[in-house]
This record gives structure tokens, C-alpha cells and sequence, in this order.
């Protein structure tokens, strides 16, 4: 039998917040939860889901309560789900709080005994149900982080050929601005705080952190986000690479696949918006 070890992280906590799990391929995703609910100290009374496709509420998702017949069940052995090593998937805890982990595959090995499932490496910890009123207001929240402003410095040259290509297009002051900012806010805001060995600009073309970016942390996670500046957010992010690839710093192939991502999945992440925002005002009222 198959034995995993996954490490687990809340998203945009993945390298203060971890934990890394042991389970046996016999065990199921139900089982899954339970260990990572657990390592976190969190409660176990809410409705849950696993996505392997990265979206939230998905059809496809892995569901504790299947809205329909043949709608995959979280009942289904891990070994089931043929992962692979260094795959990701994603952990939807609490539909109400909305909180989200995401899974890394970091190794697949075979064992003759089934292994209880435990956690070997734990780092921070997160509160399920945070008192918001101890926050100190005298903490300075407008710092930047030095994540951030390395990124900034590393991604200057590659912002000045934007820039360059934007002006020379001839485009308005603000529109030139408009698409300035969401690119800076994608690689010094985002890419910075993701648990991946490479943060630069390429890692930002990749497949997973785009998905990532506007299926989840653009909607959850950006206070001013509607399914019409997503869009705007997208094409900023679109041309940016346009001109990497024009300019040789990624491949065209690349290109194309990221375009490919945006013409394909676009419309389902604006309508992951509208929902969201929808639900929202749903709460005001």
C-alpha cells in the first residue's frame, strides 16, 4: 500500500503555517480532514469539500454531503485518486468562514504496514475563530513587507519593459497606470507569499499560481474585487506576458498556455466573484 506525505498550509500562511502529514493510501479524505482539522486545533462541525482542479464549489469536487448521485464523496481512499508526487490540491473547511488549505504532494512511498496517520513537522498555528478586538491598533499595518520590497527590486527591469511597451502603444496615462498596478500588485503582493521554490516572474506565468491568484485569492482575499475588474486584472496580467514573451523573457508556448487558462476559465472564476459578493450582501442584511 501507498504511504503520502502531504504538507498542509492555509492559504497565504505557507511559510509561517504549516503542518506535514503521514497517511496511508488506505485511508480516506474523510480521514484526511479529521488529521488536518487536529494538527490546526480546529473544531470539527462544518461542511467541507476537496478540489483537485483548484476551484471552489465545484461540480467535481470531493464533497462530505454530495448534492447529487455520482457526485465524488470524501469517503474515497487517497489511493483512489492516483496523486502524484509534487501535485496540489485544495482543502475547503467551513463554507460560512471560507477557510481554505492548500495540499502539497511531497512524497509517495510504498510500506507493508498501514501507518497510523500523524503529523512529523509542524510550524505556527492559526485561530479558527480569532478575537478581532485584542488586535493591537498601535501595530503599524501599512509597513510593507520585505517580501514585497525585494520582489519590487528584482521585478524593476522587467516592469520597465512594460512600461515601455504600454507607452509606446500609446495608451492613456490611466490606463497605463490601471494596468501598471495590477501587475505590481500580482507580483509583489501575491507571488511573494506562496510555498513555492521559485517566487520570480515566471513562477507567475505558471498554471497553479494563476488558478490560485483569481479563482481564490482575488476574490476572498482583495476588498474591492467584482467579476468586471477581475477581467480588467486579467488582461493587465495577459499583456504584461505578452510583452515577456515578445521580449523573450518567458516562451511563447508559455504564453499561449496562460491565454489558453484565461479564455477557458475566466468566465467560471467572474461568476466565483459574483457569487462571493453576492453572498455578502446576503450577510449585511
Amino acid at each position: 500500500m501507498k504511504q503520502y506525505t502531504l504538507k498542509v498550509y492555509p492559504q497565504g500562511e505557507a511559510r509561517k503555517t504549516y503542518r506535514v502529514i503521514e497517511i496511508s493510501g488506505n485511508d480516506t479524505l474523510d480521514r484526511l480532514c479529521e488529521v488536518i482539522l487536529s494538527a490546526f486545533d480546529f473544531s470539527h462541525e462544518h461542511m467541507y469539500e476537496f478540489s483537485m482542479s483548484g476551484r471552489l464549489y465545484s461540480d467535481d469536487n470531493y464533497s462530505c454531503d454530495p448534492e447529487y448521485k455520482g457526485q465524488p464523496s470524501t469517503d474515497t481512499k487517497l489511493d483512489k485518486l492516483e496523486l502524484q508526487k509534487g501535485q496540489r490540491f485544495l482543502f475547503h473547511y467551513d463554507f460560512g468562514d471560507d477557510w481554505v488549505f492548500e495540499i502539497l504532494v511531497q512524497d509517495i512511498h510504498d510500506e507493508k504496514i498501514r501507518a497510523i496517520a500523524h503529523v512529523t513537522d509542524a510550524k505556527g498555528n492559526v485561530e479558527q475563530y480569532p478575537d478581532y478586538d485584542e488586535w493591537d491598533d498601535e501595530d503599524d499595518y501599512d509597513e510593507e513587507p520585505e517580501e514585497a520590497i525585494e520582489a519590487r527590486k528584482e521585478n524593476k527591469k522587467y516592469m520597465d519593459m512594460f512600461l515601455k511597451d504600454l507607452k509606446a502603444a500609446g495608451l492613456s496615462e490611466k490606463t497605463i497606470n490601471n494596468h501598471f498596478e495590477n501587475v505590481d500588485f500580482y507580483l509583489t503582493d501575491y507571488l511573494p507569499f506562496t510555498d513555492n521554490d521559485s517566487t520570480d516572474m515566471k513562477a507567475g506565468a505558471e498554471t497553479f499560481n494563476l488558478r490560485d491568484y483569481f479563482g481564490y485569492f482575488y476574490i476572498h482575499k482583495c476588498m474591492w474585487s467584482t467579476p468586471n475588474n477581475l477581467k480588467t486584472t486579467g488582461a493587465s496580467i495577459k499583456k504584461f506576458y505578452k510583452c515577456m514573451a515578445d521580449h523573450g523573457e518567458i516562451s511563447k508556448d508559455k504564453y499561449k498556455e496562460l491565454s489558453d487558462l484565461f479564455k477557458e476559465e475566466m468566465a467560471d472564476w467572474q461568476e466565483e466573484c459574483r457569487r462571493f459578493n453576492d453572498d455578502d450582501d446576503d450577510f449585511f442584511f
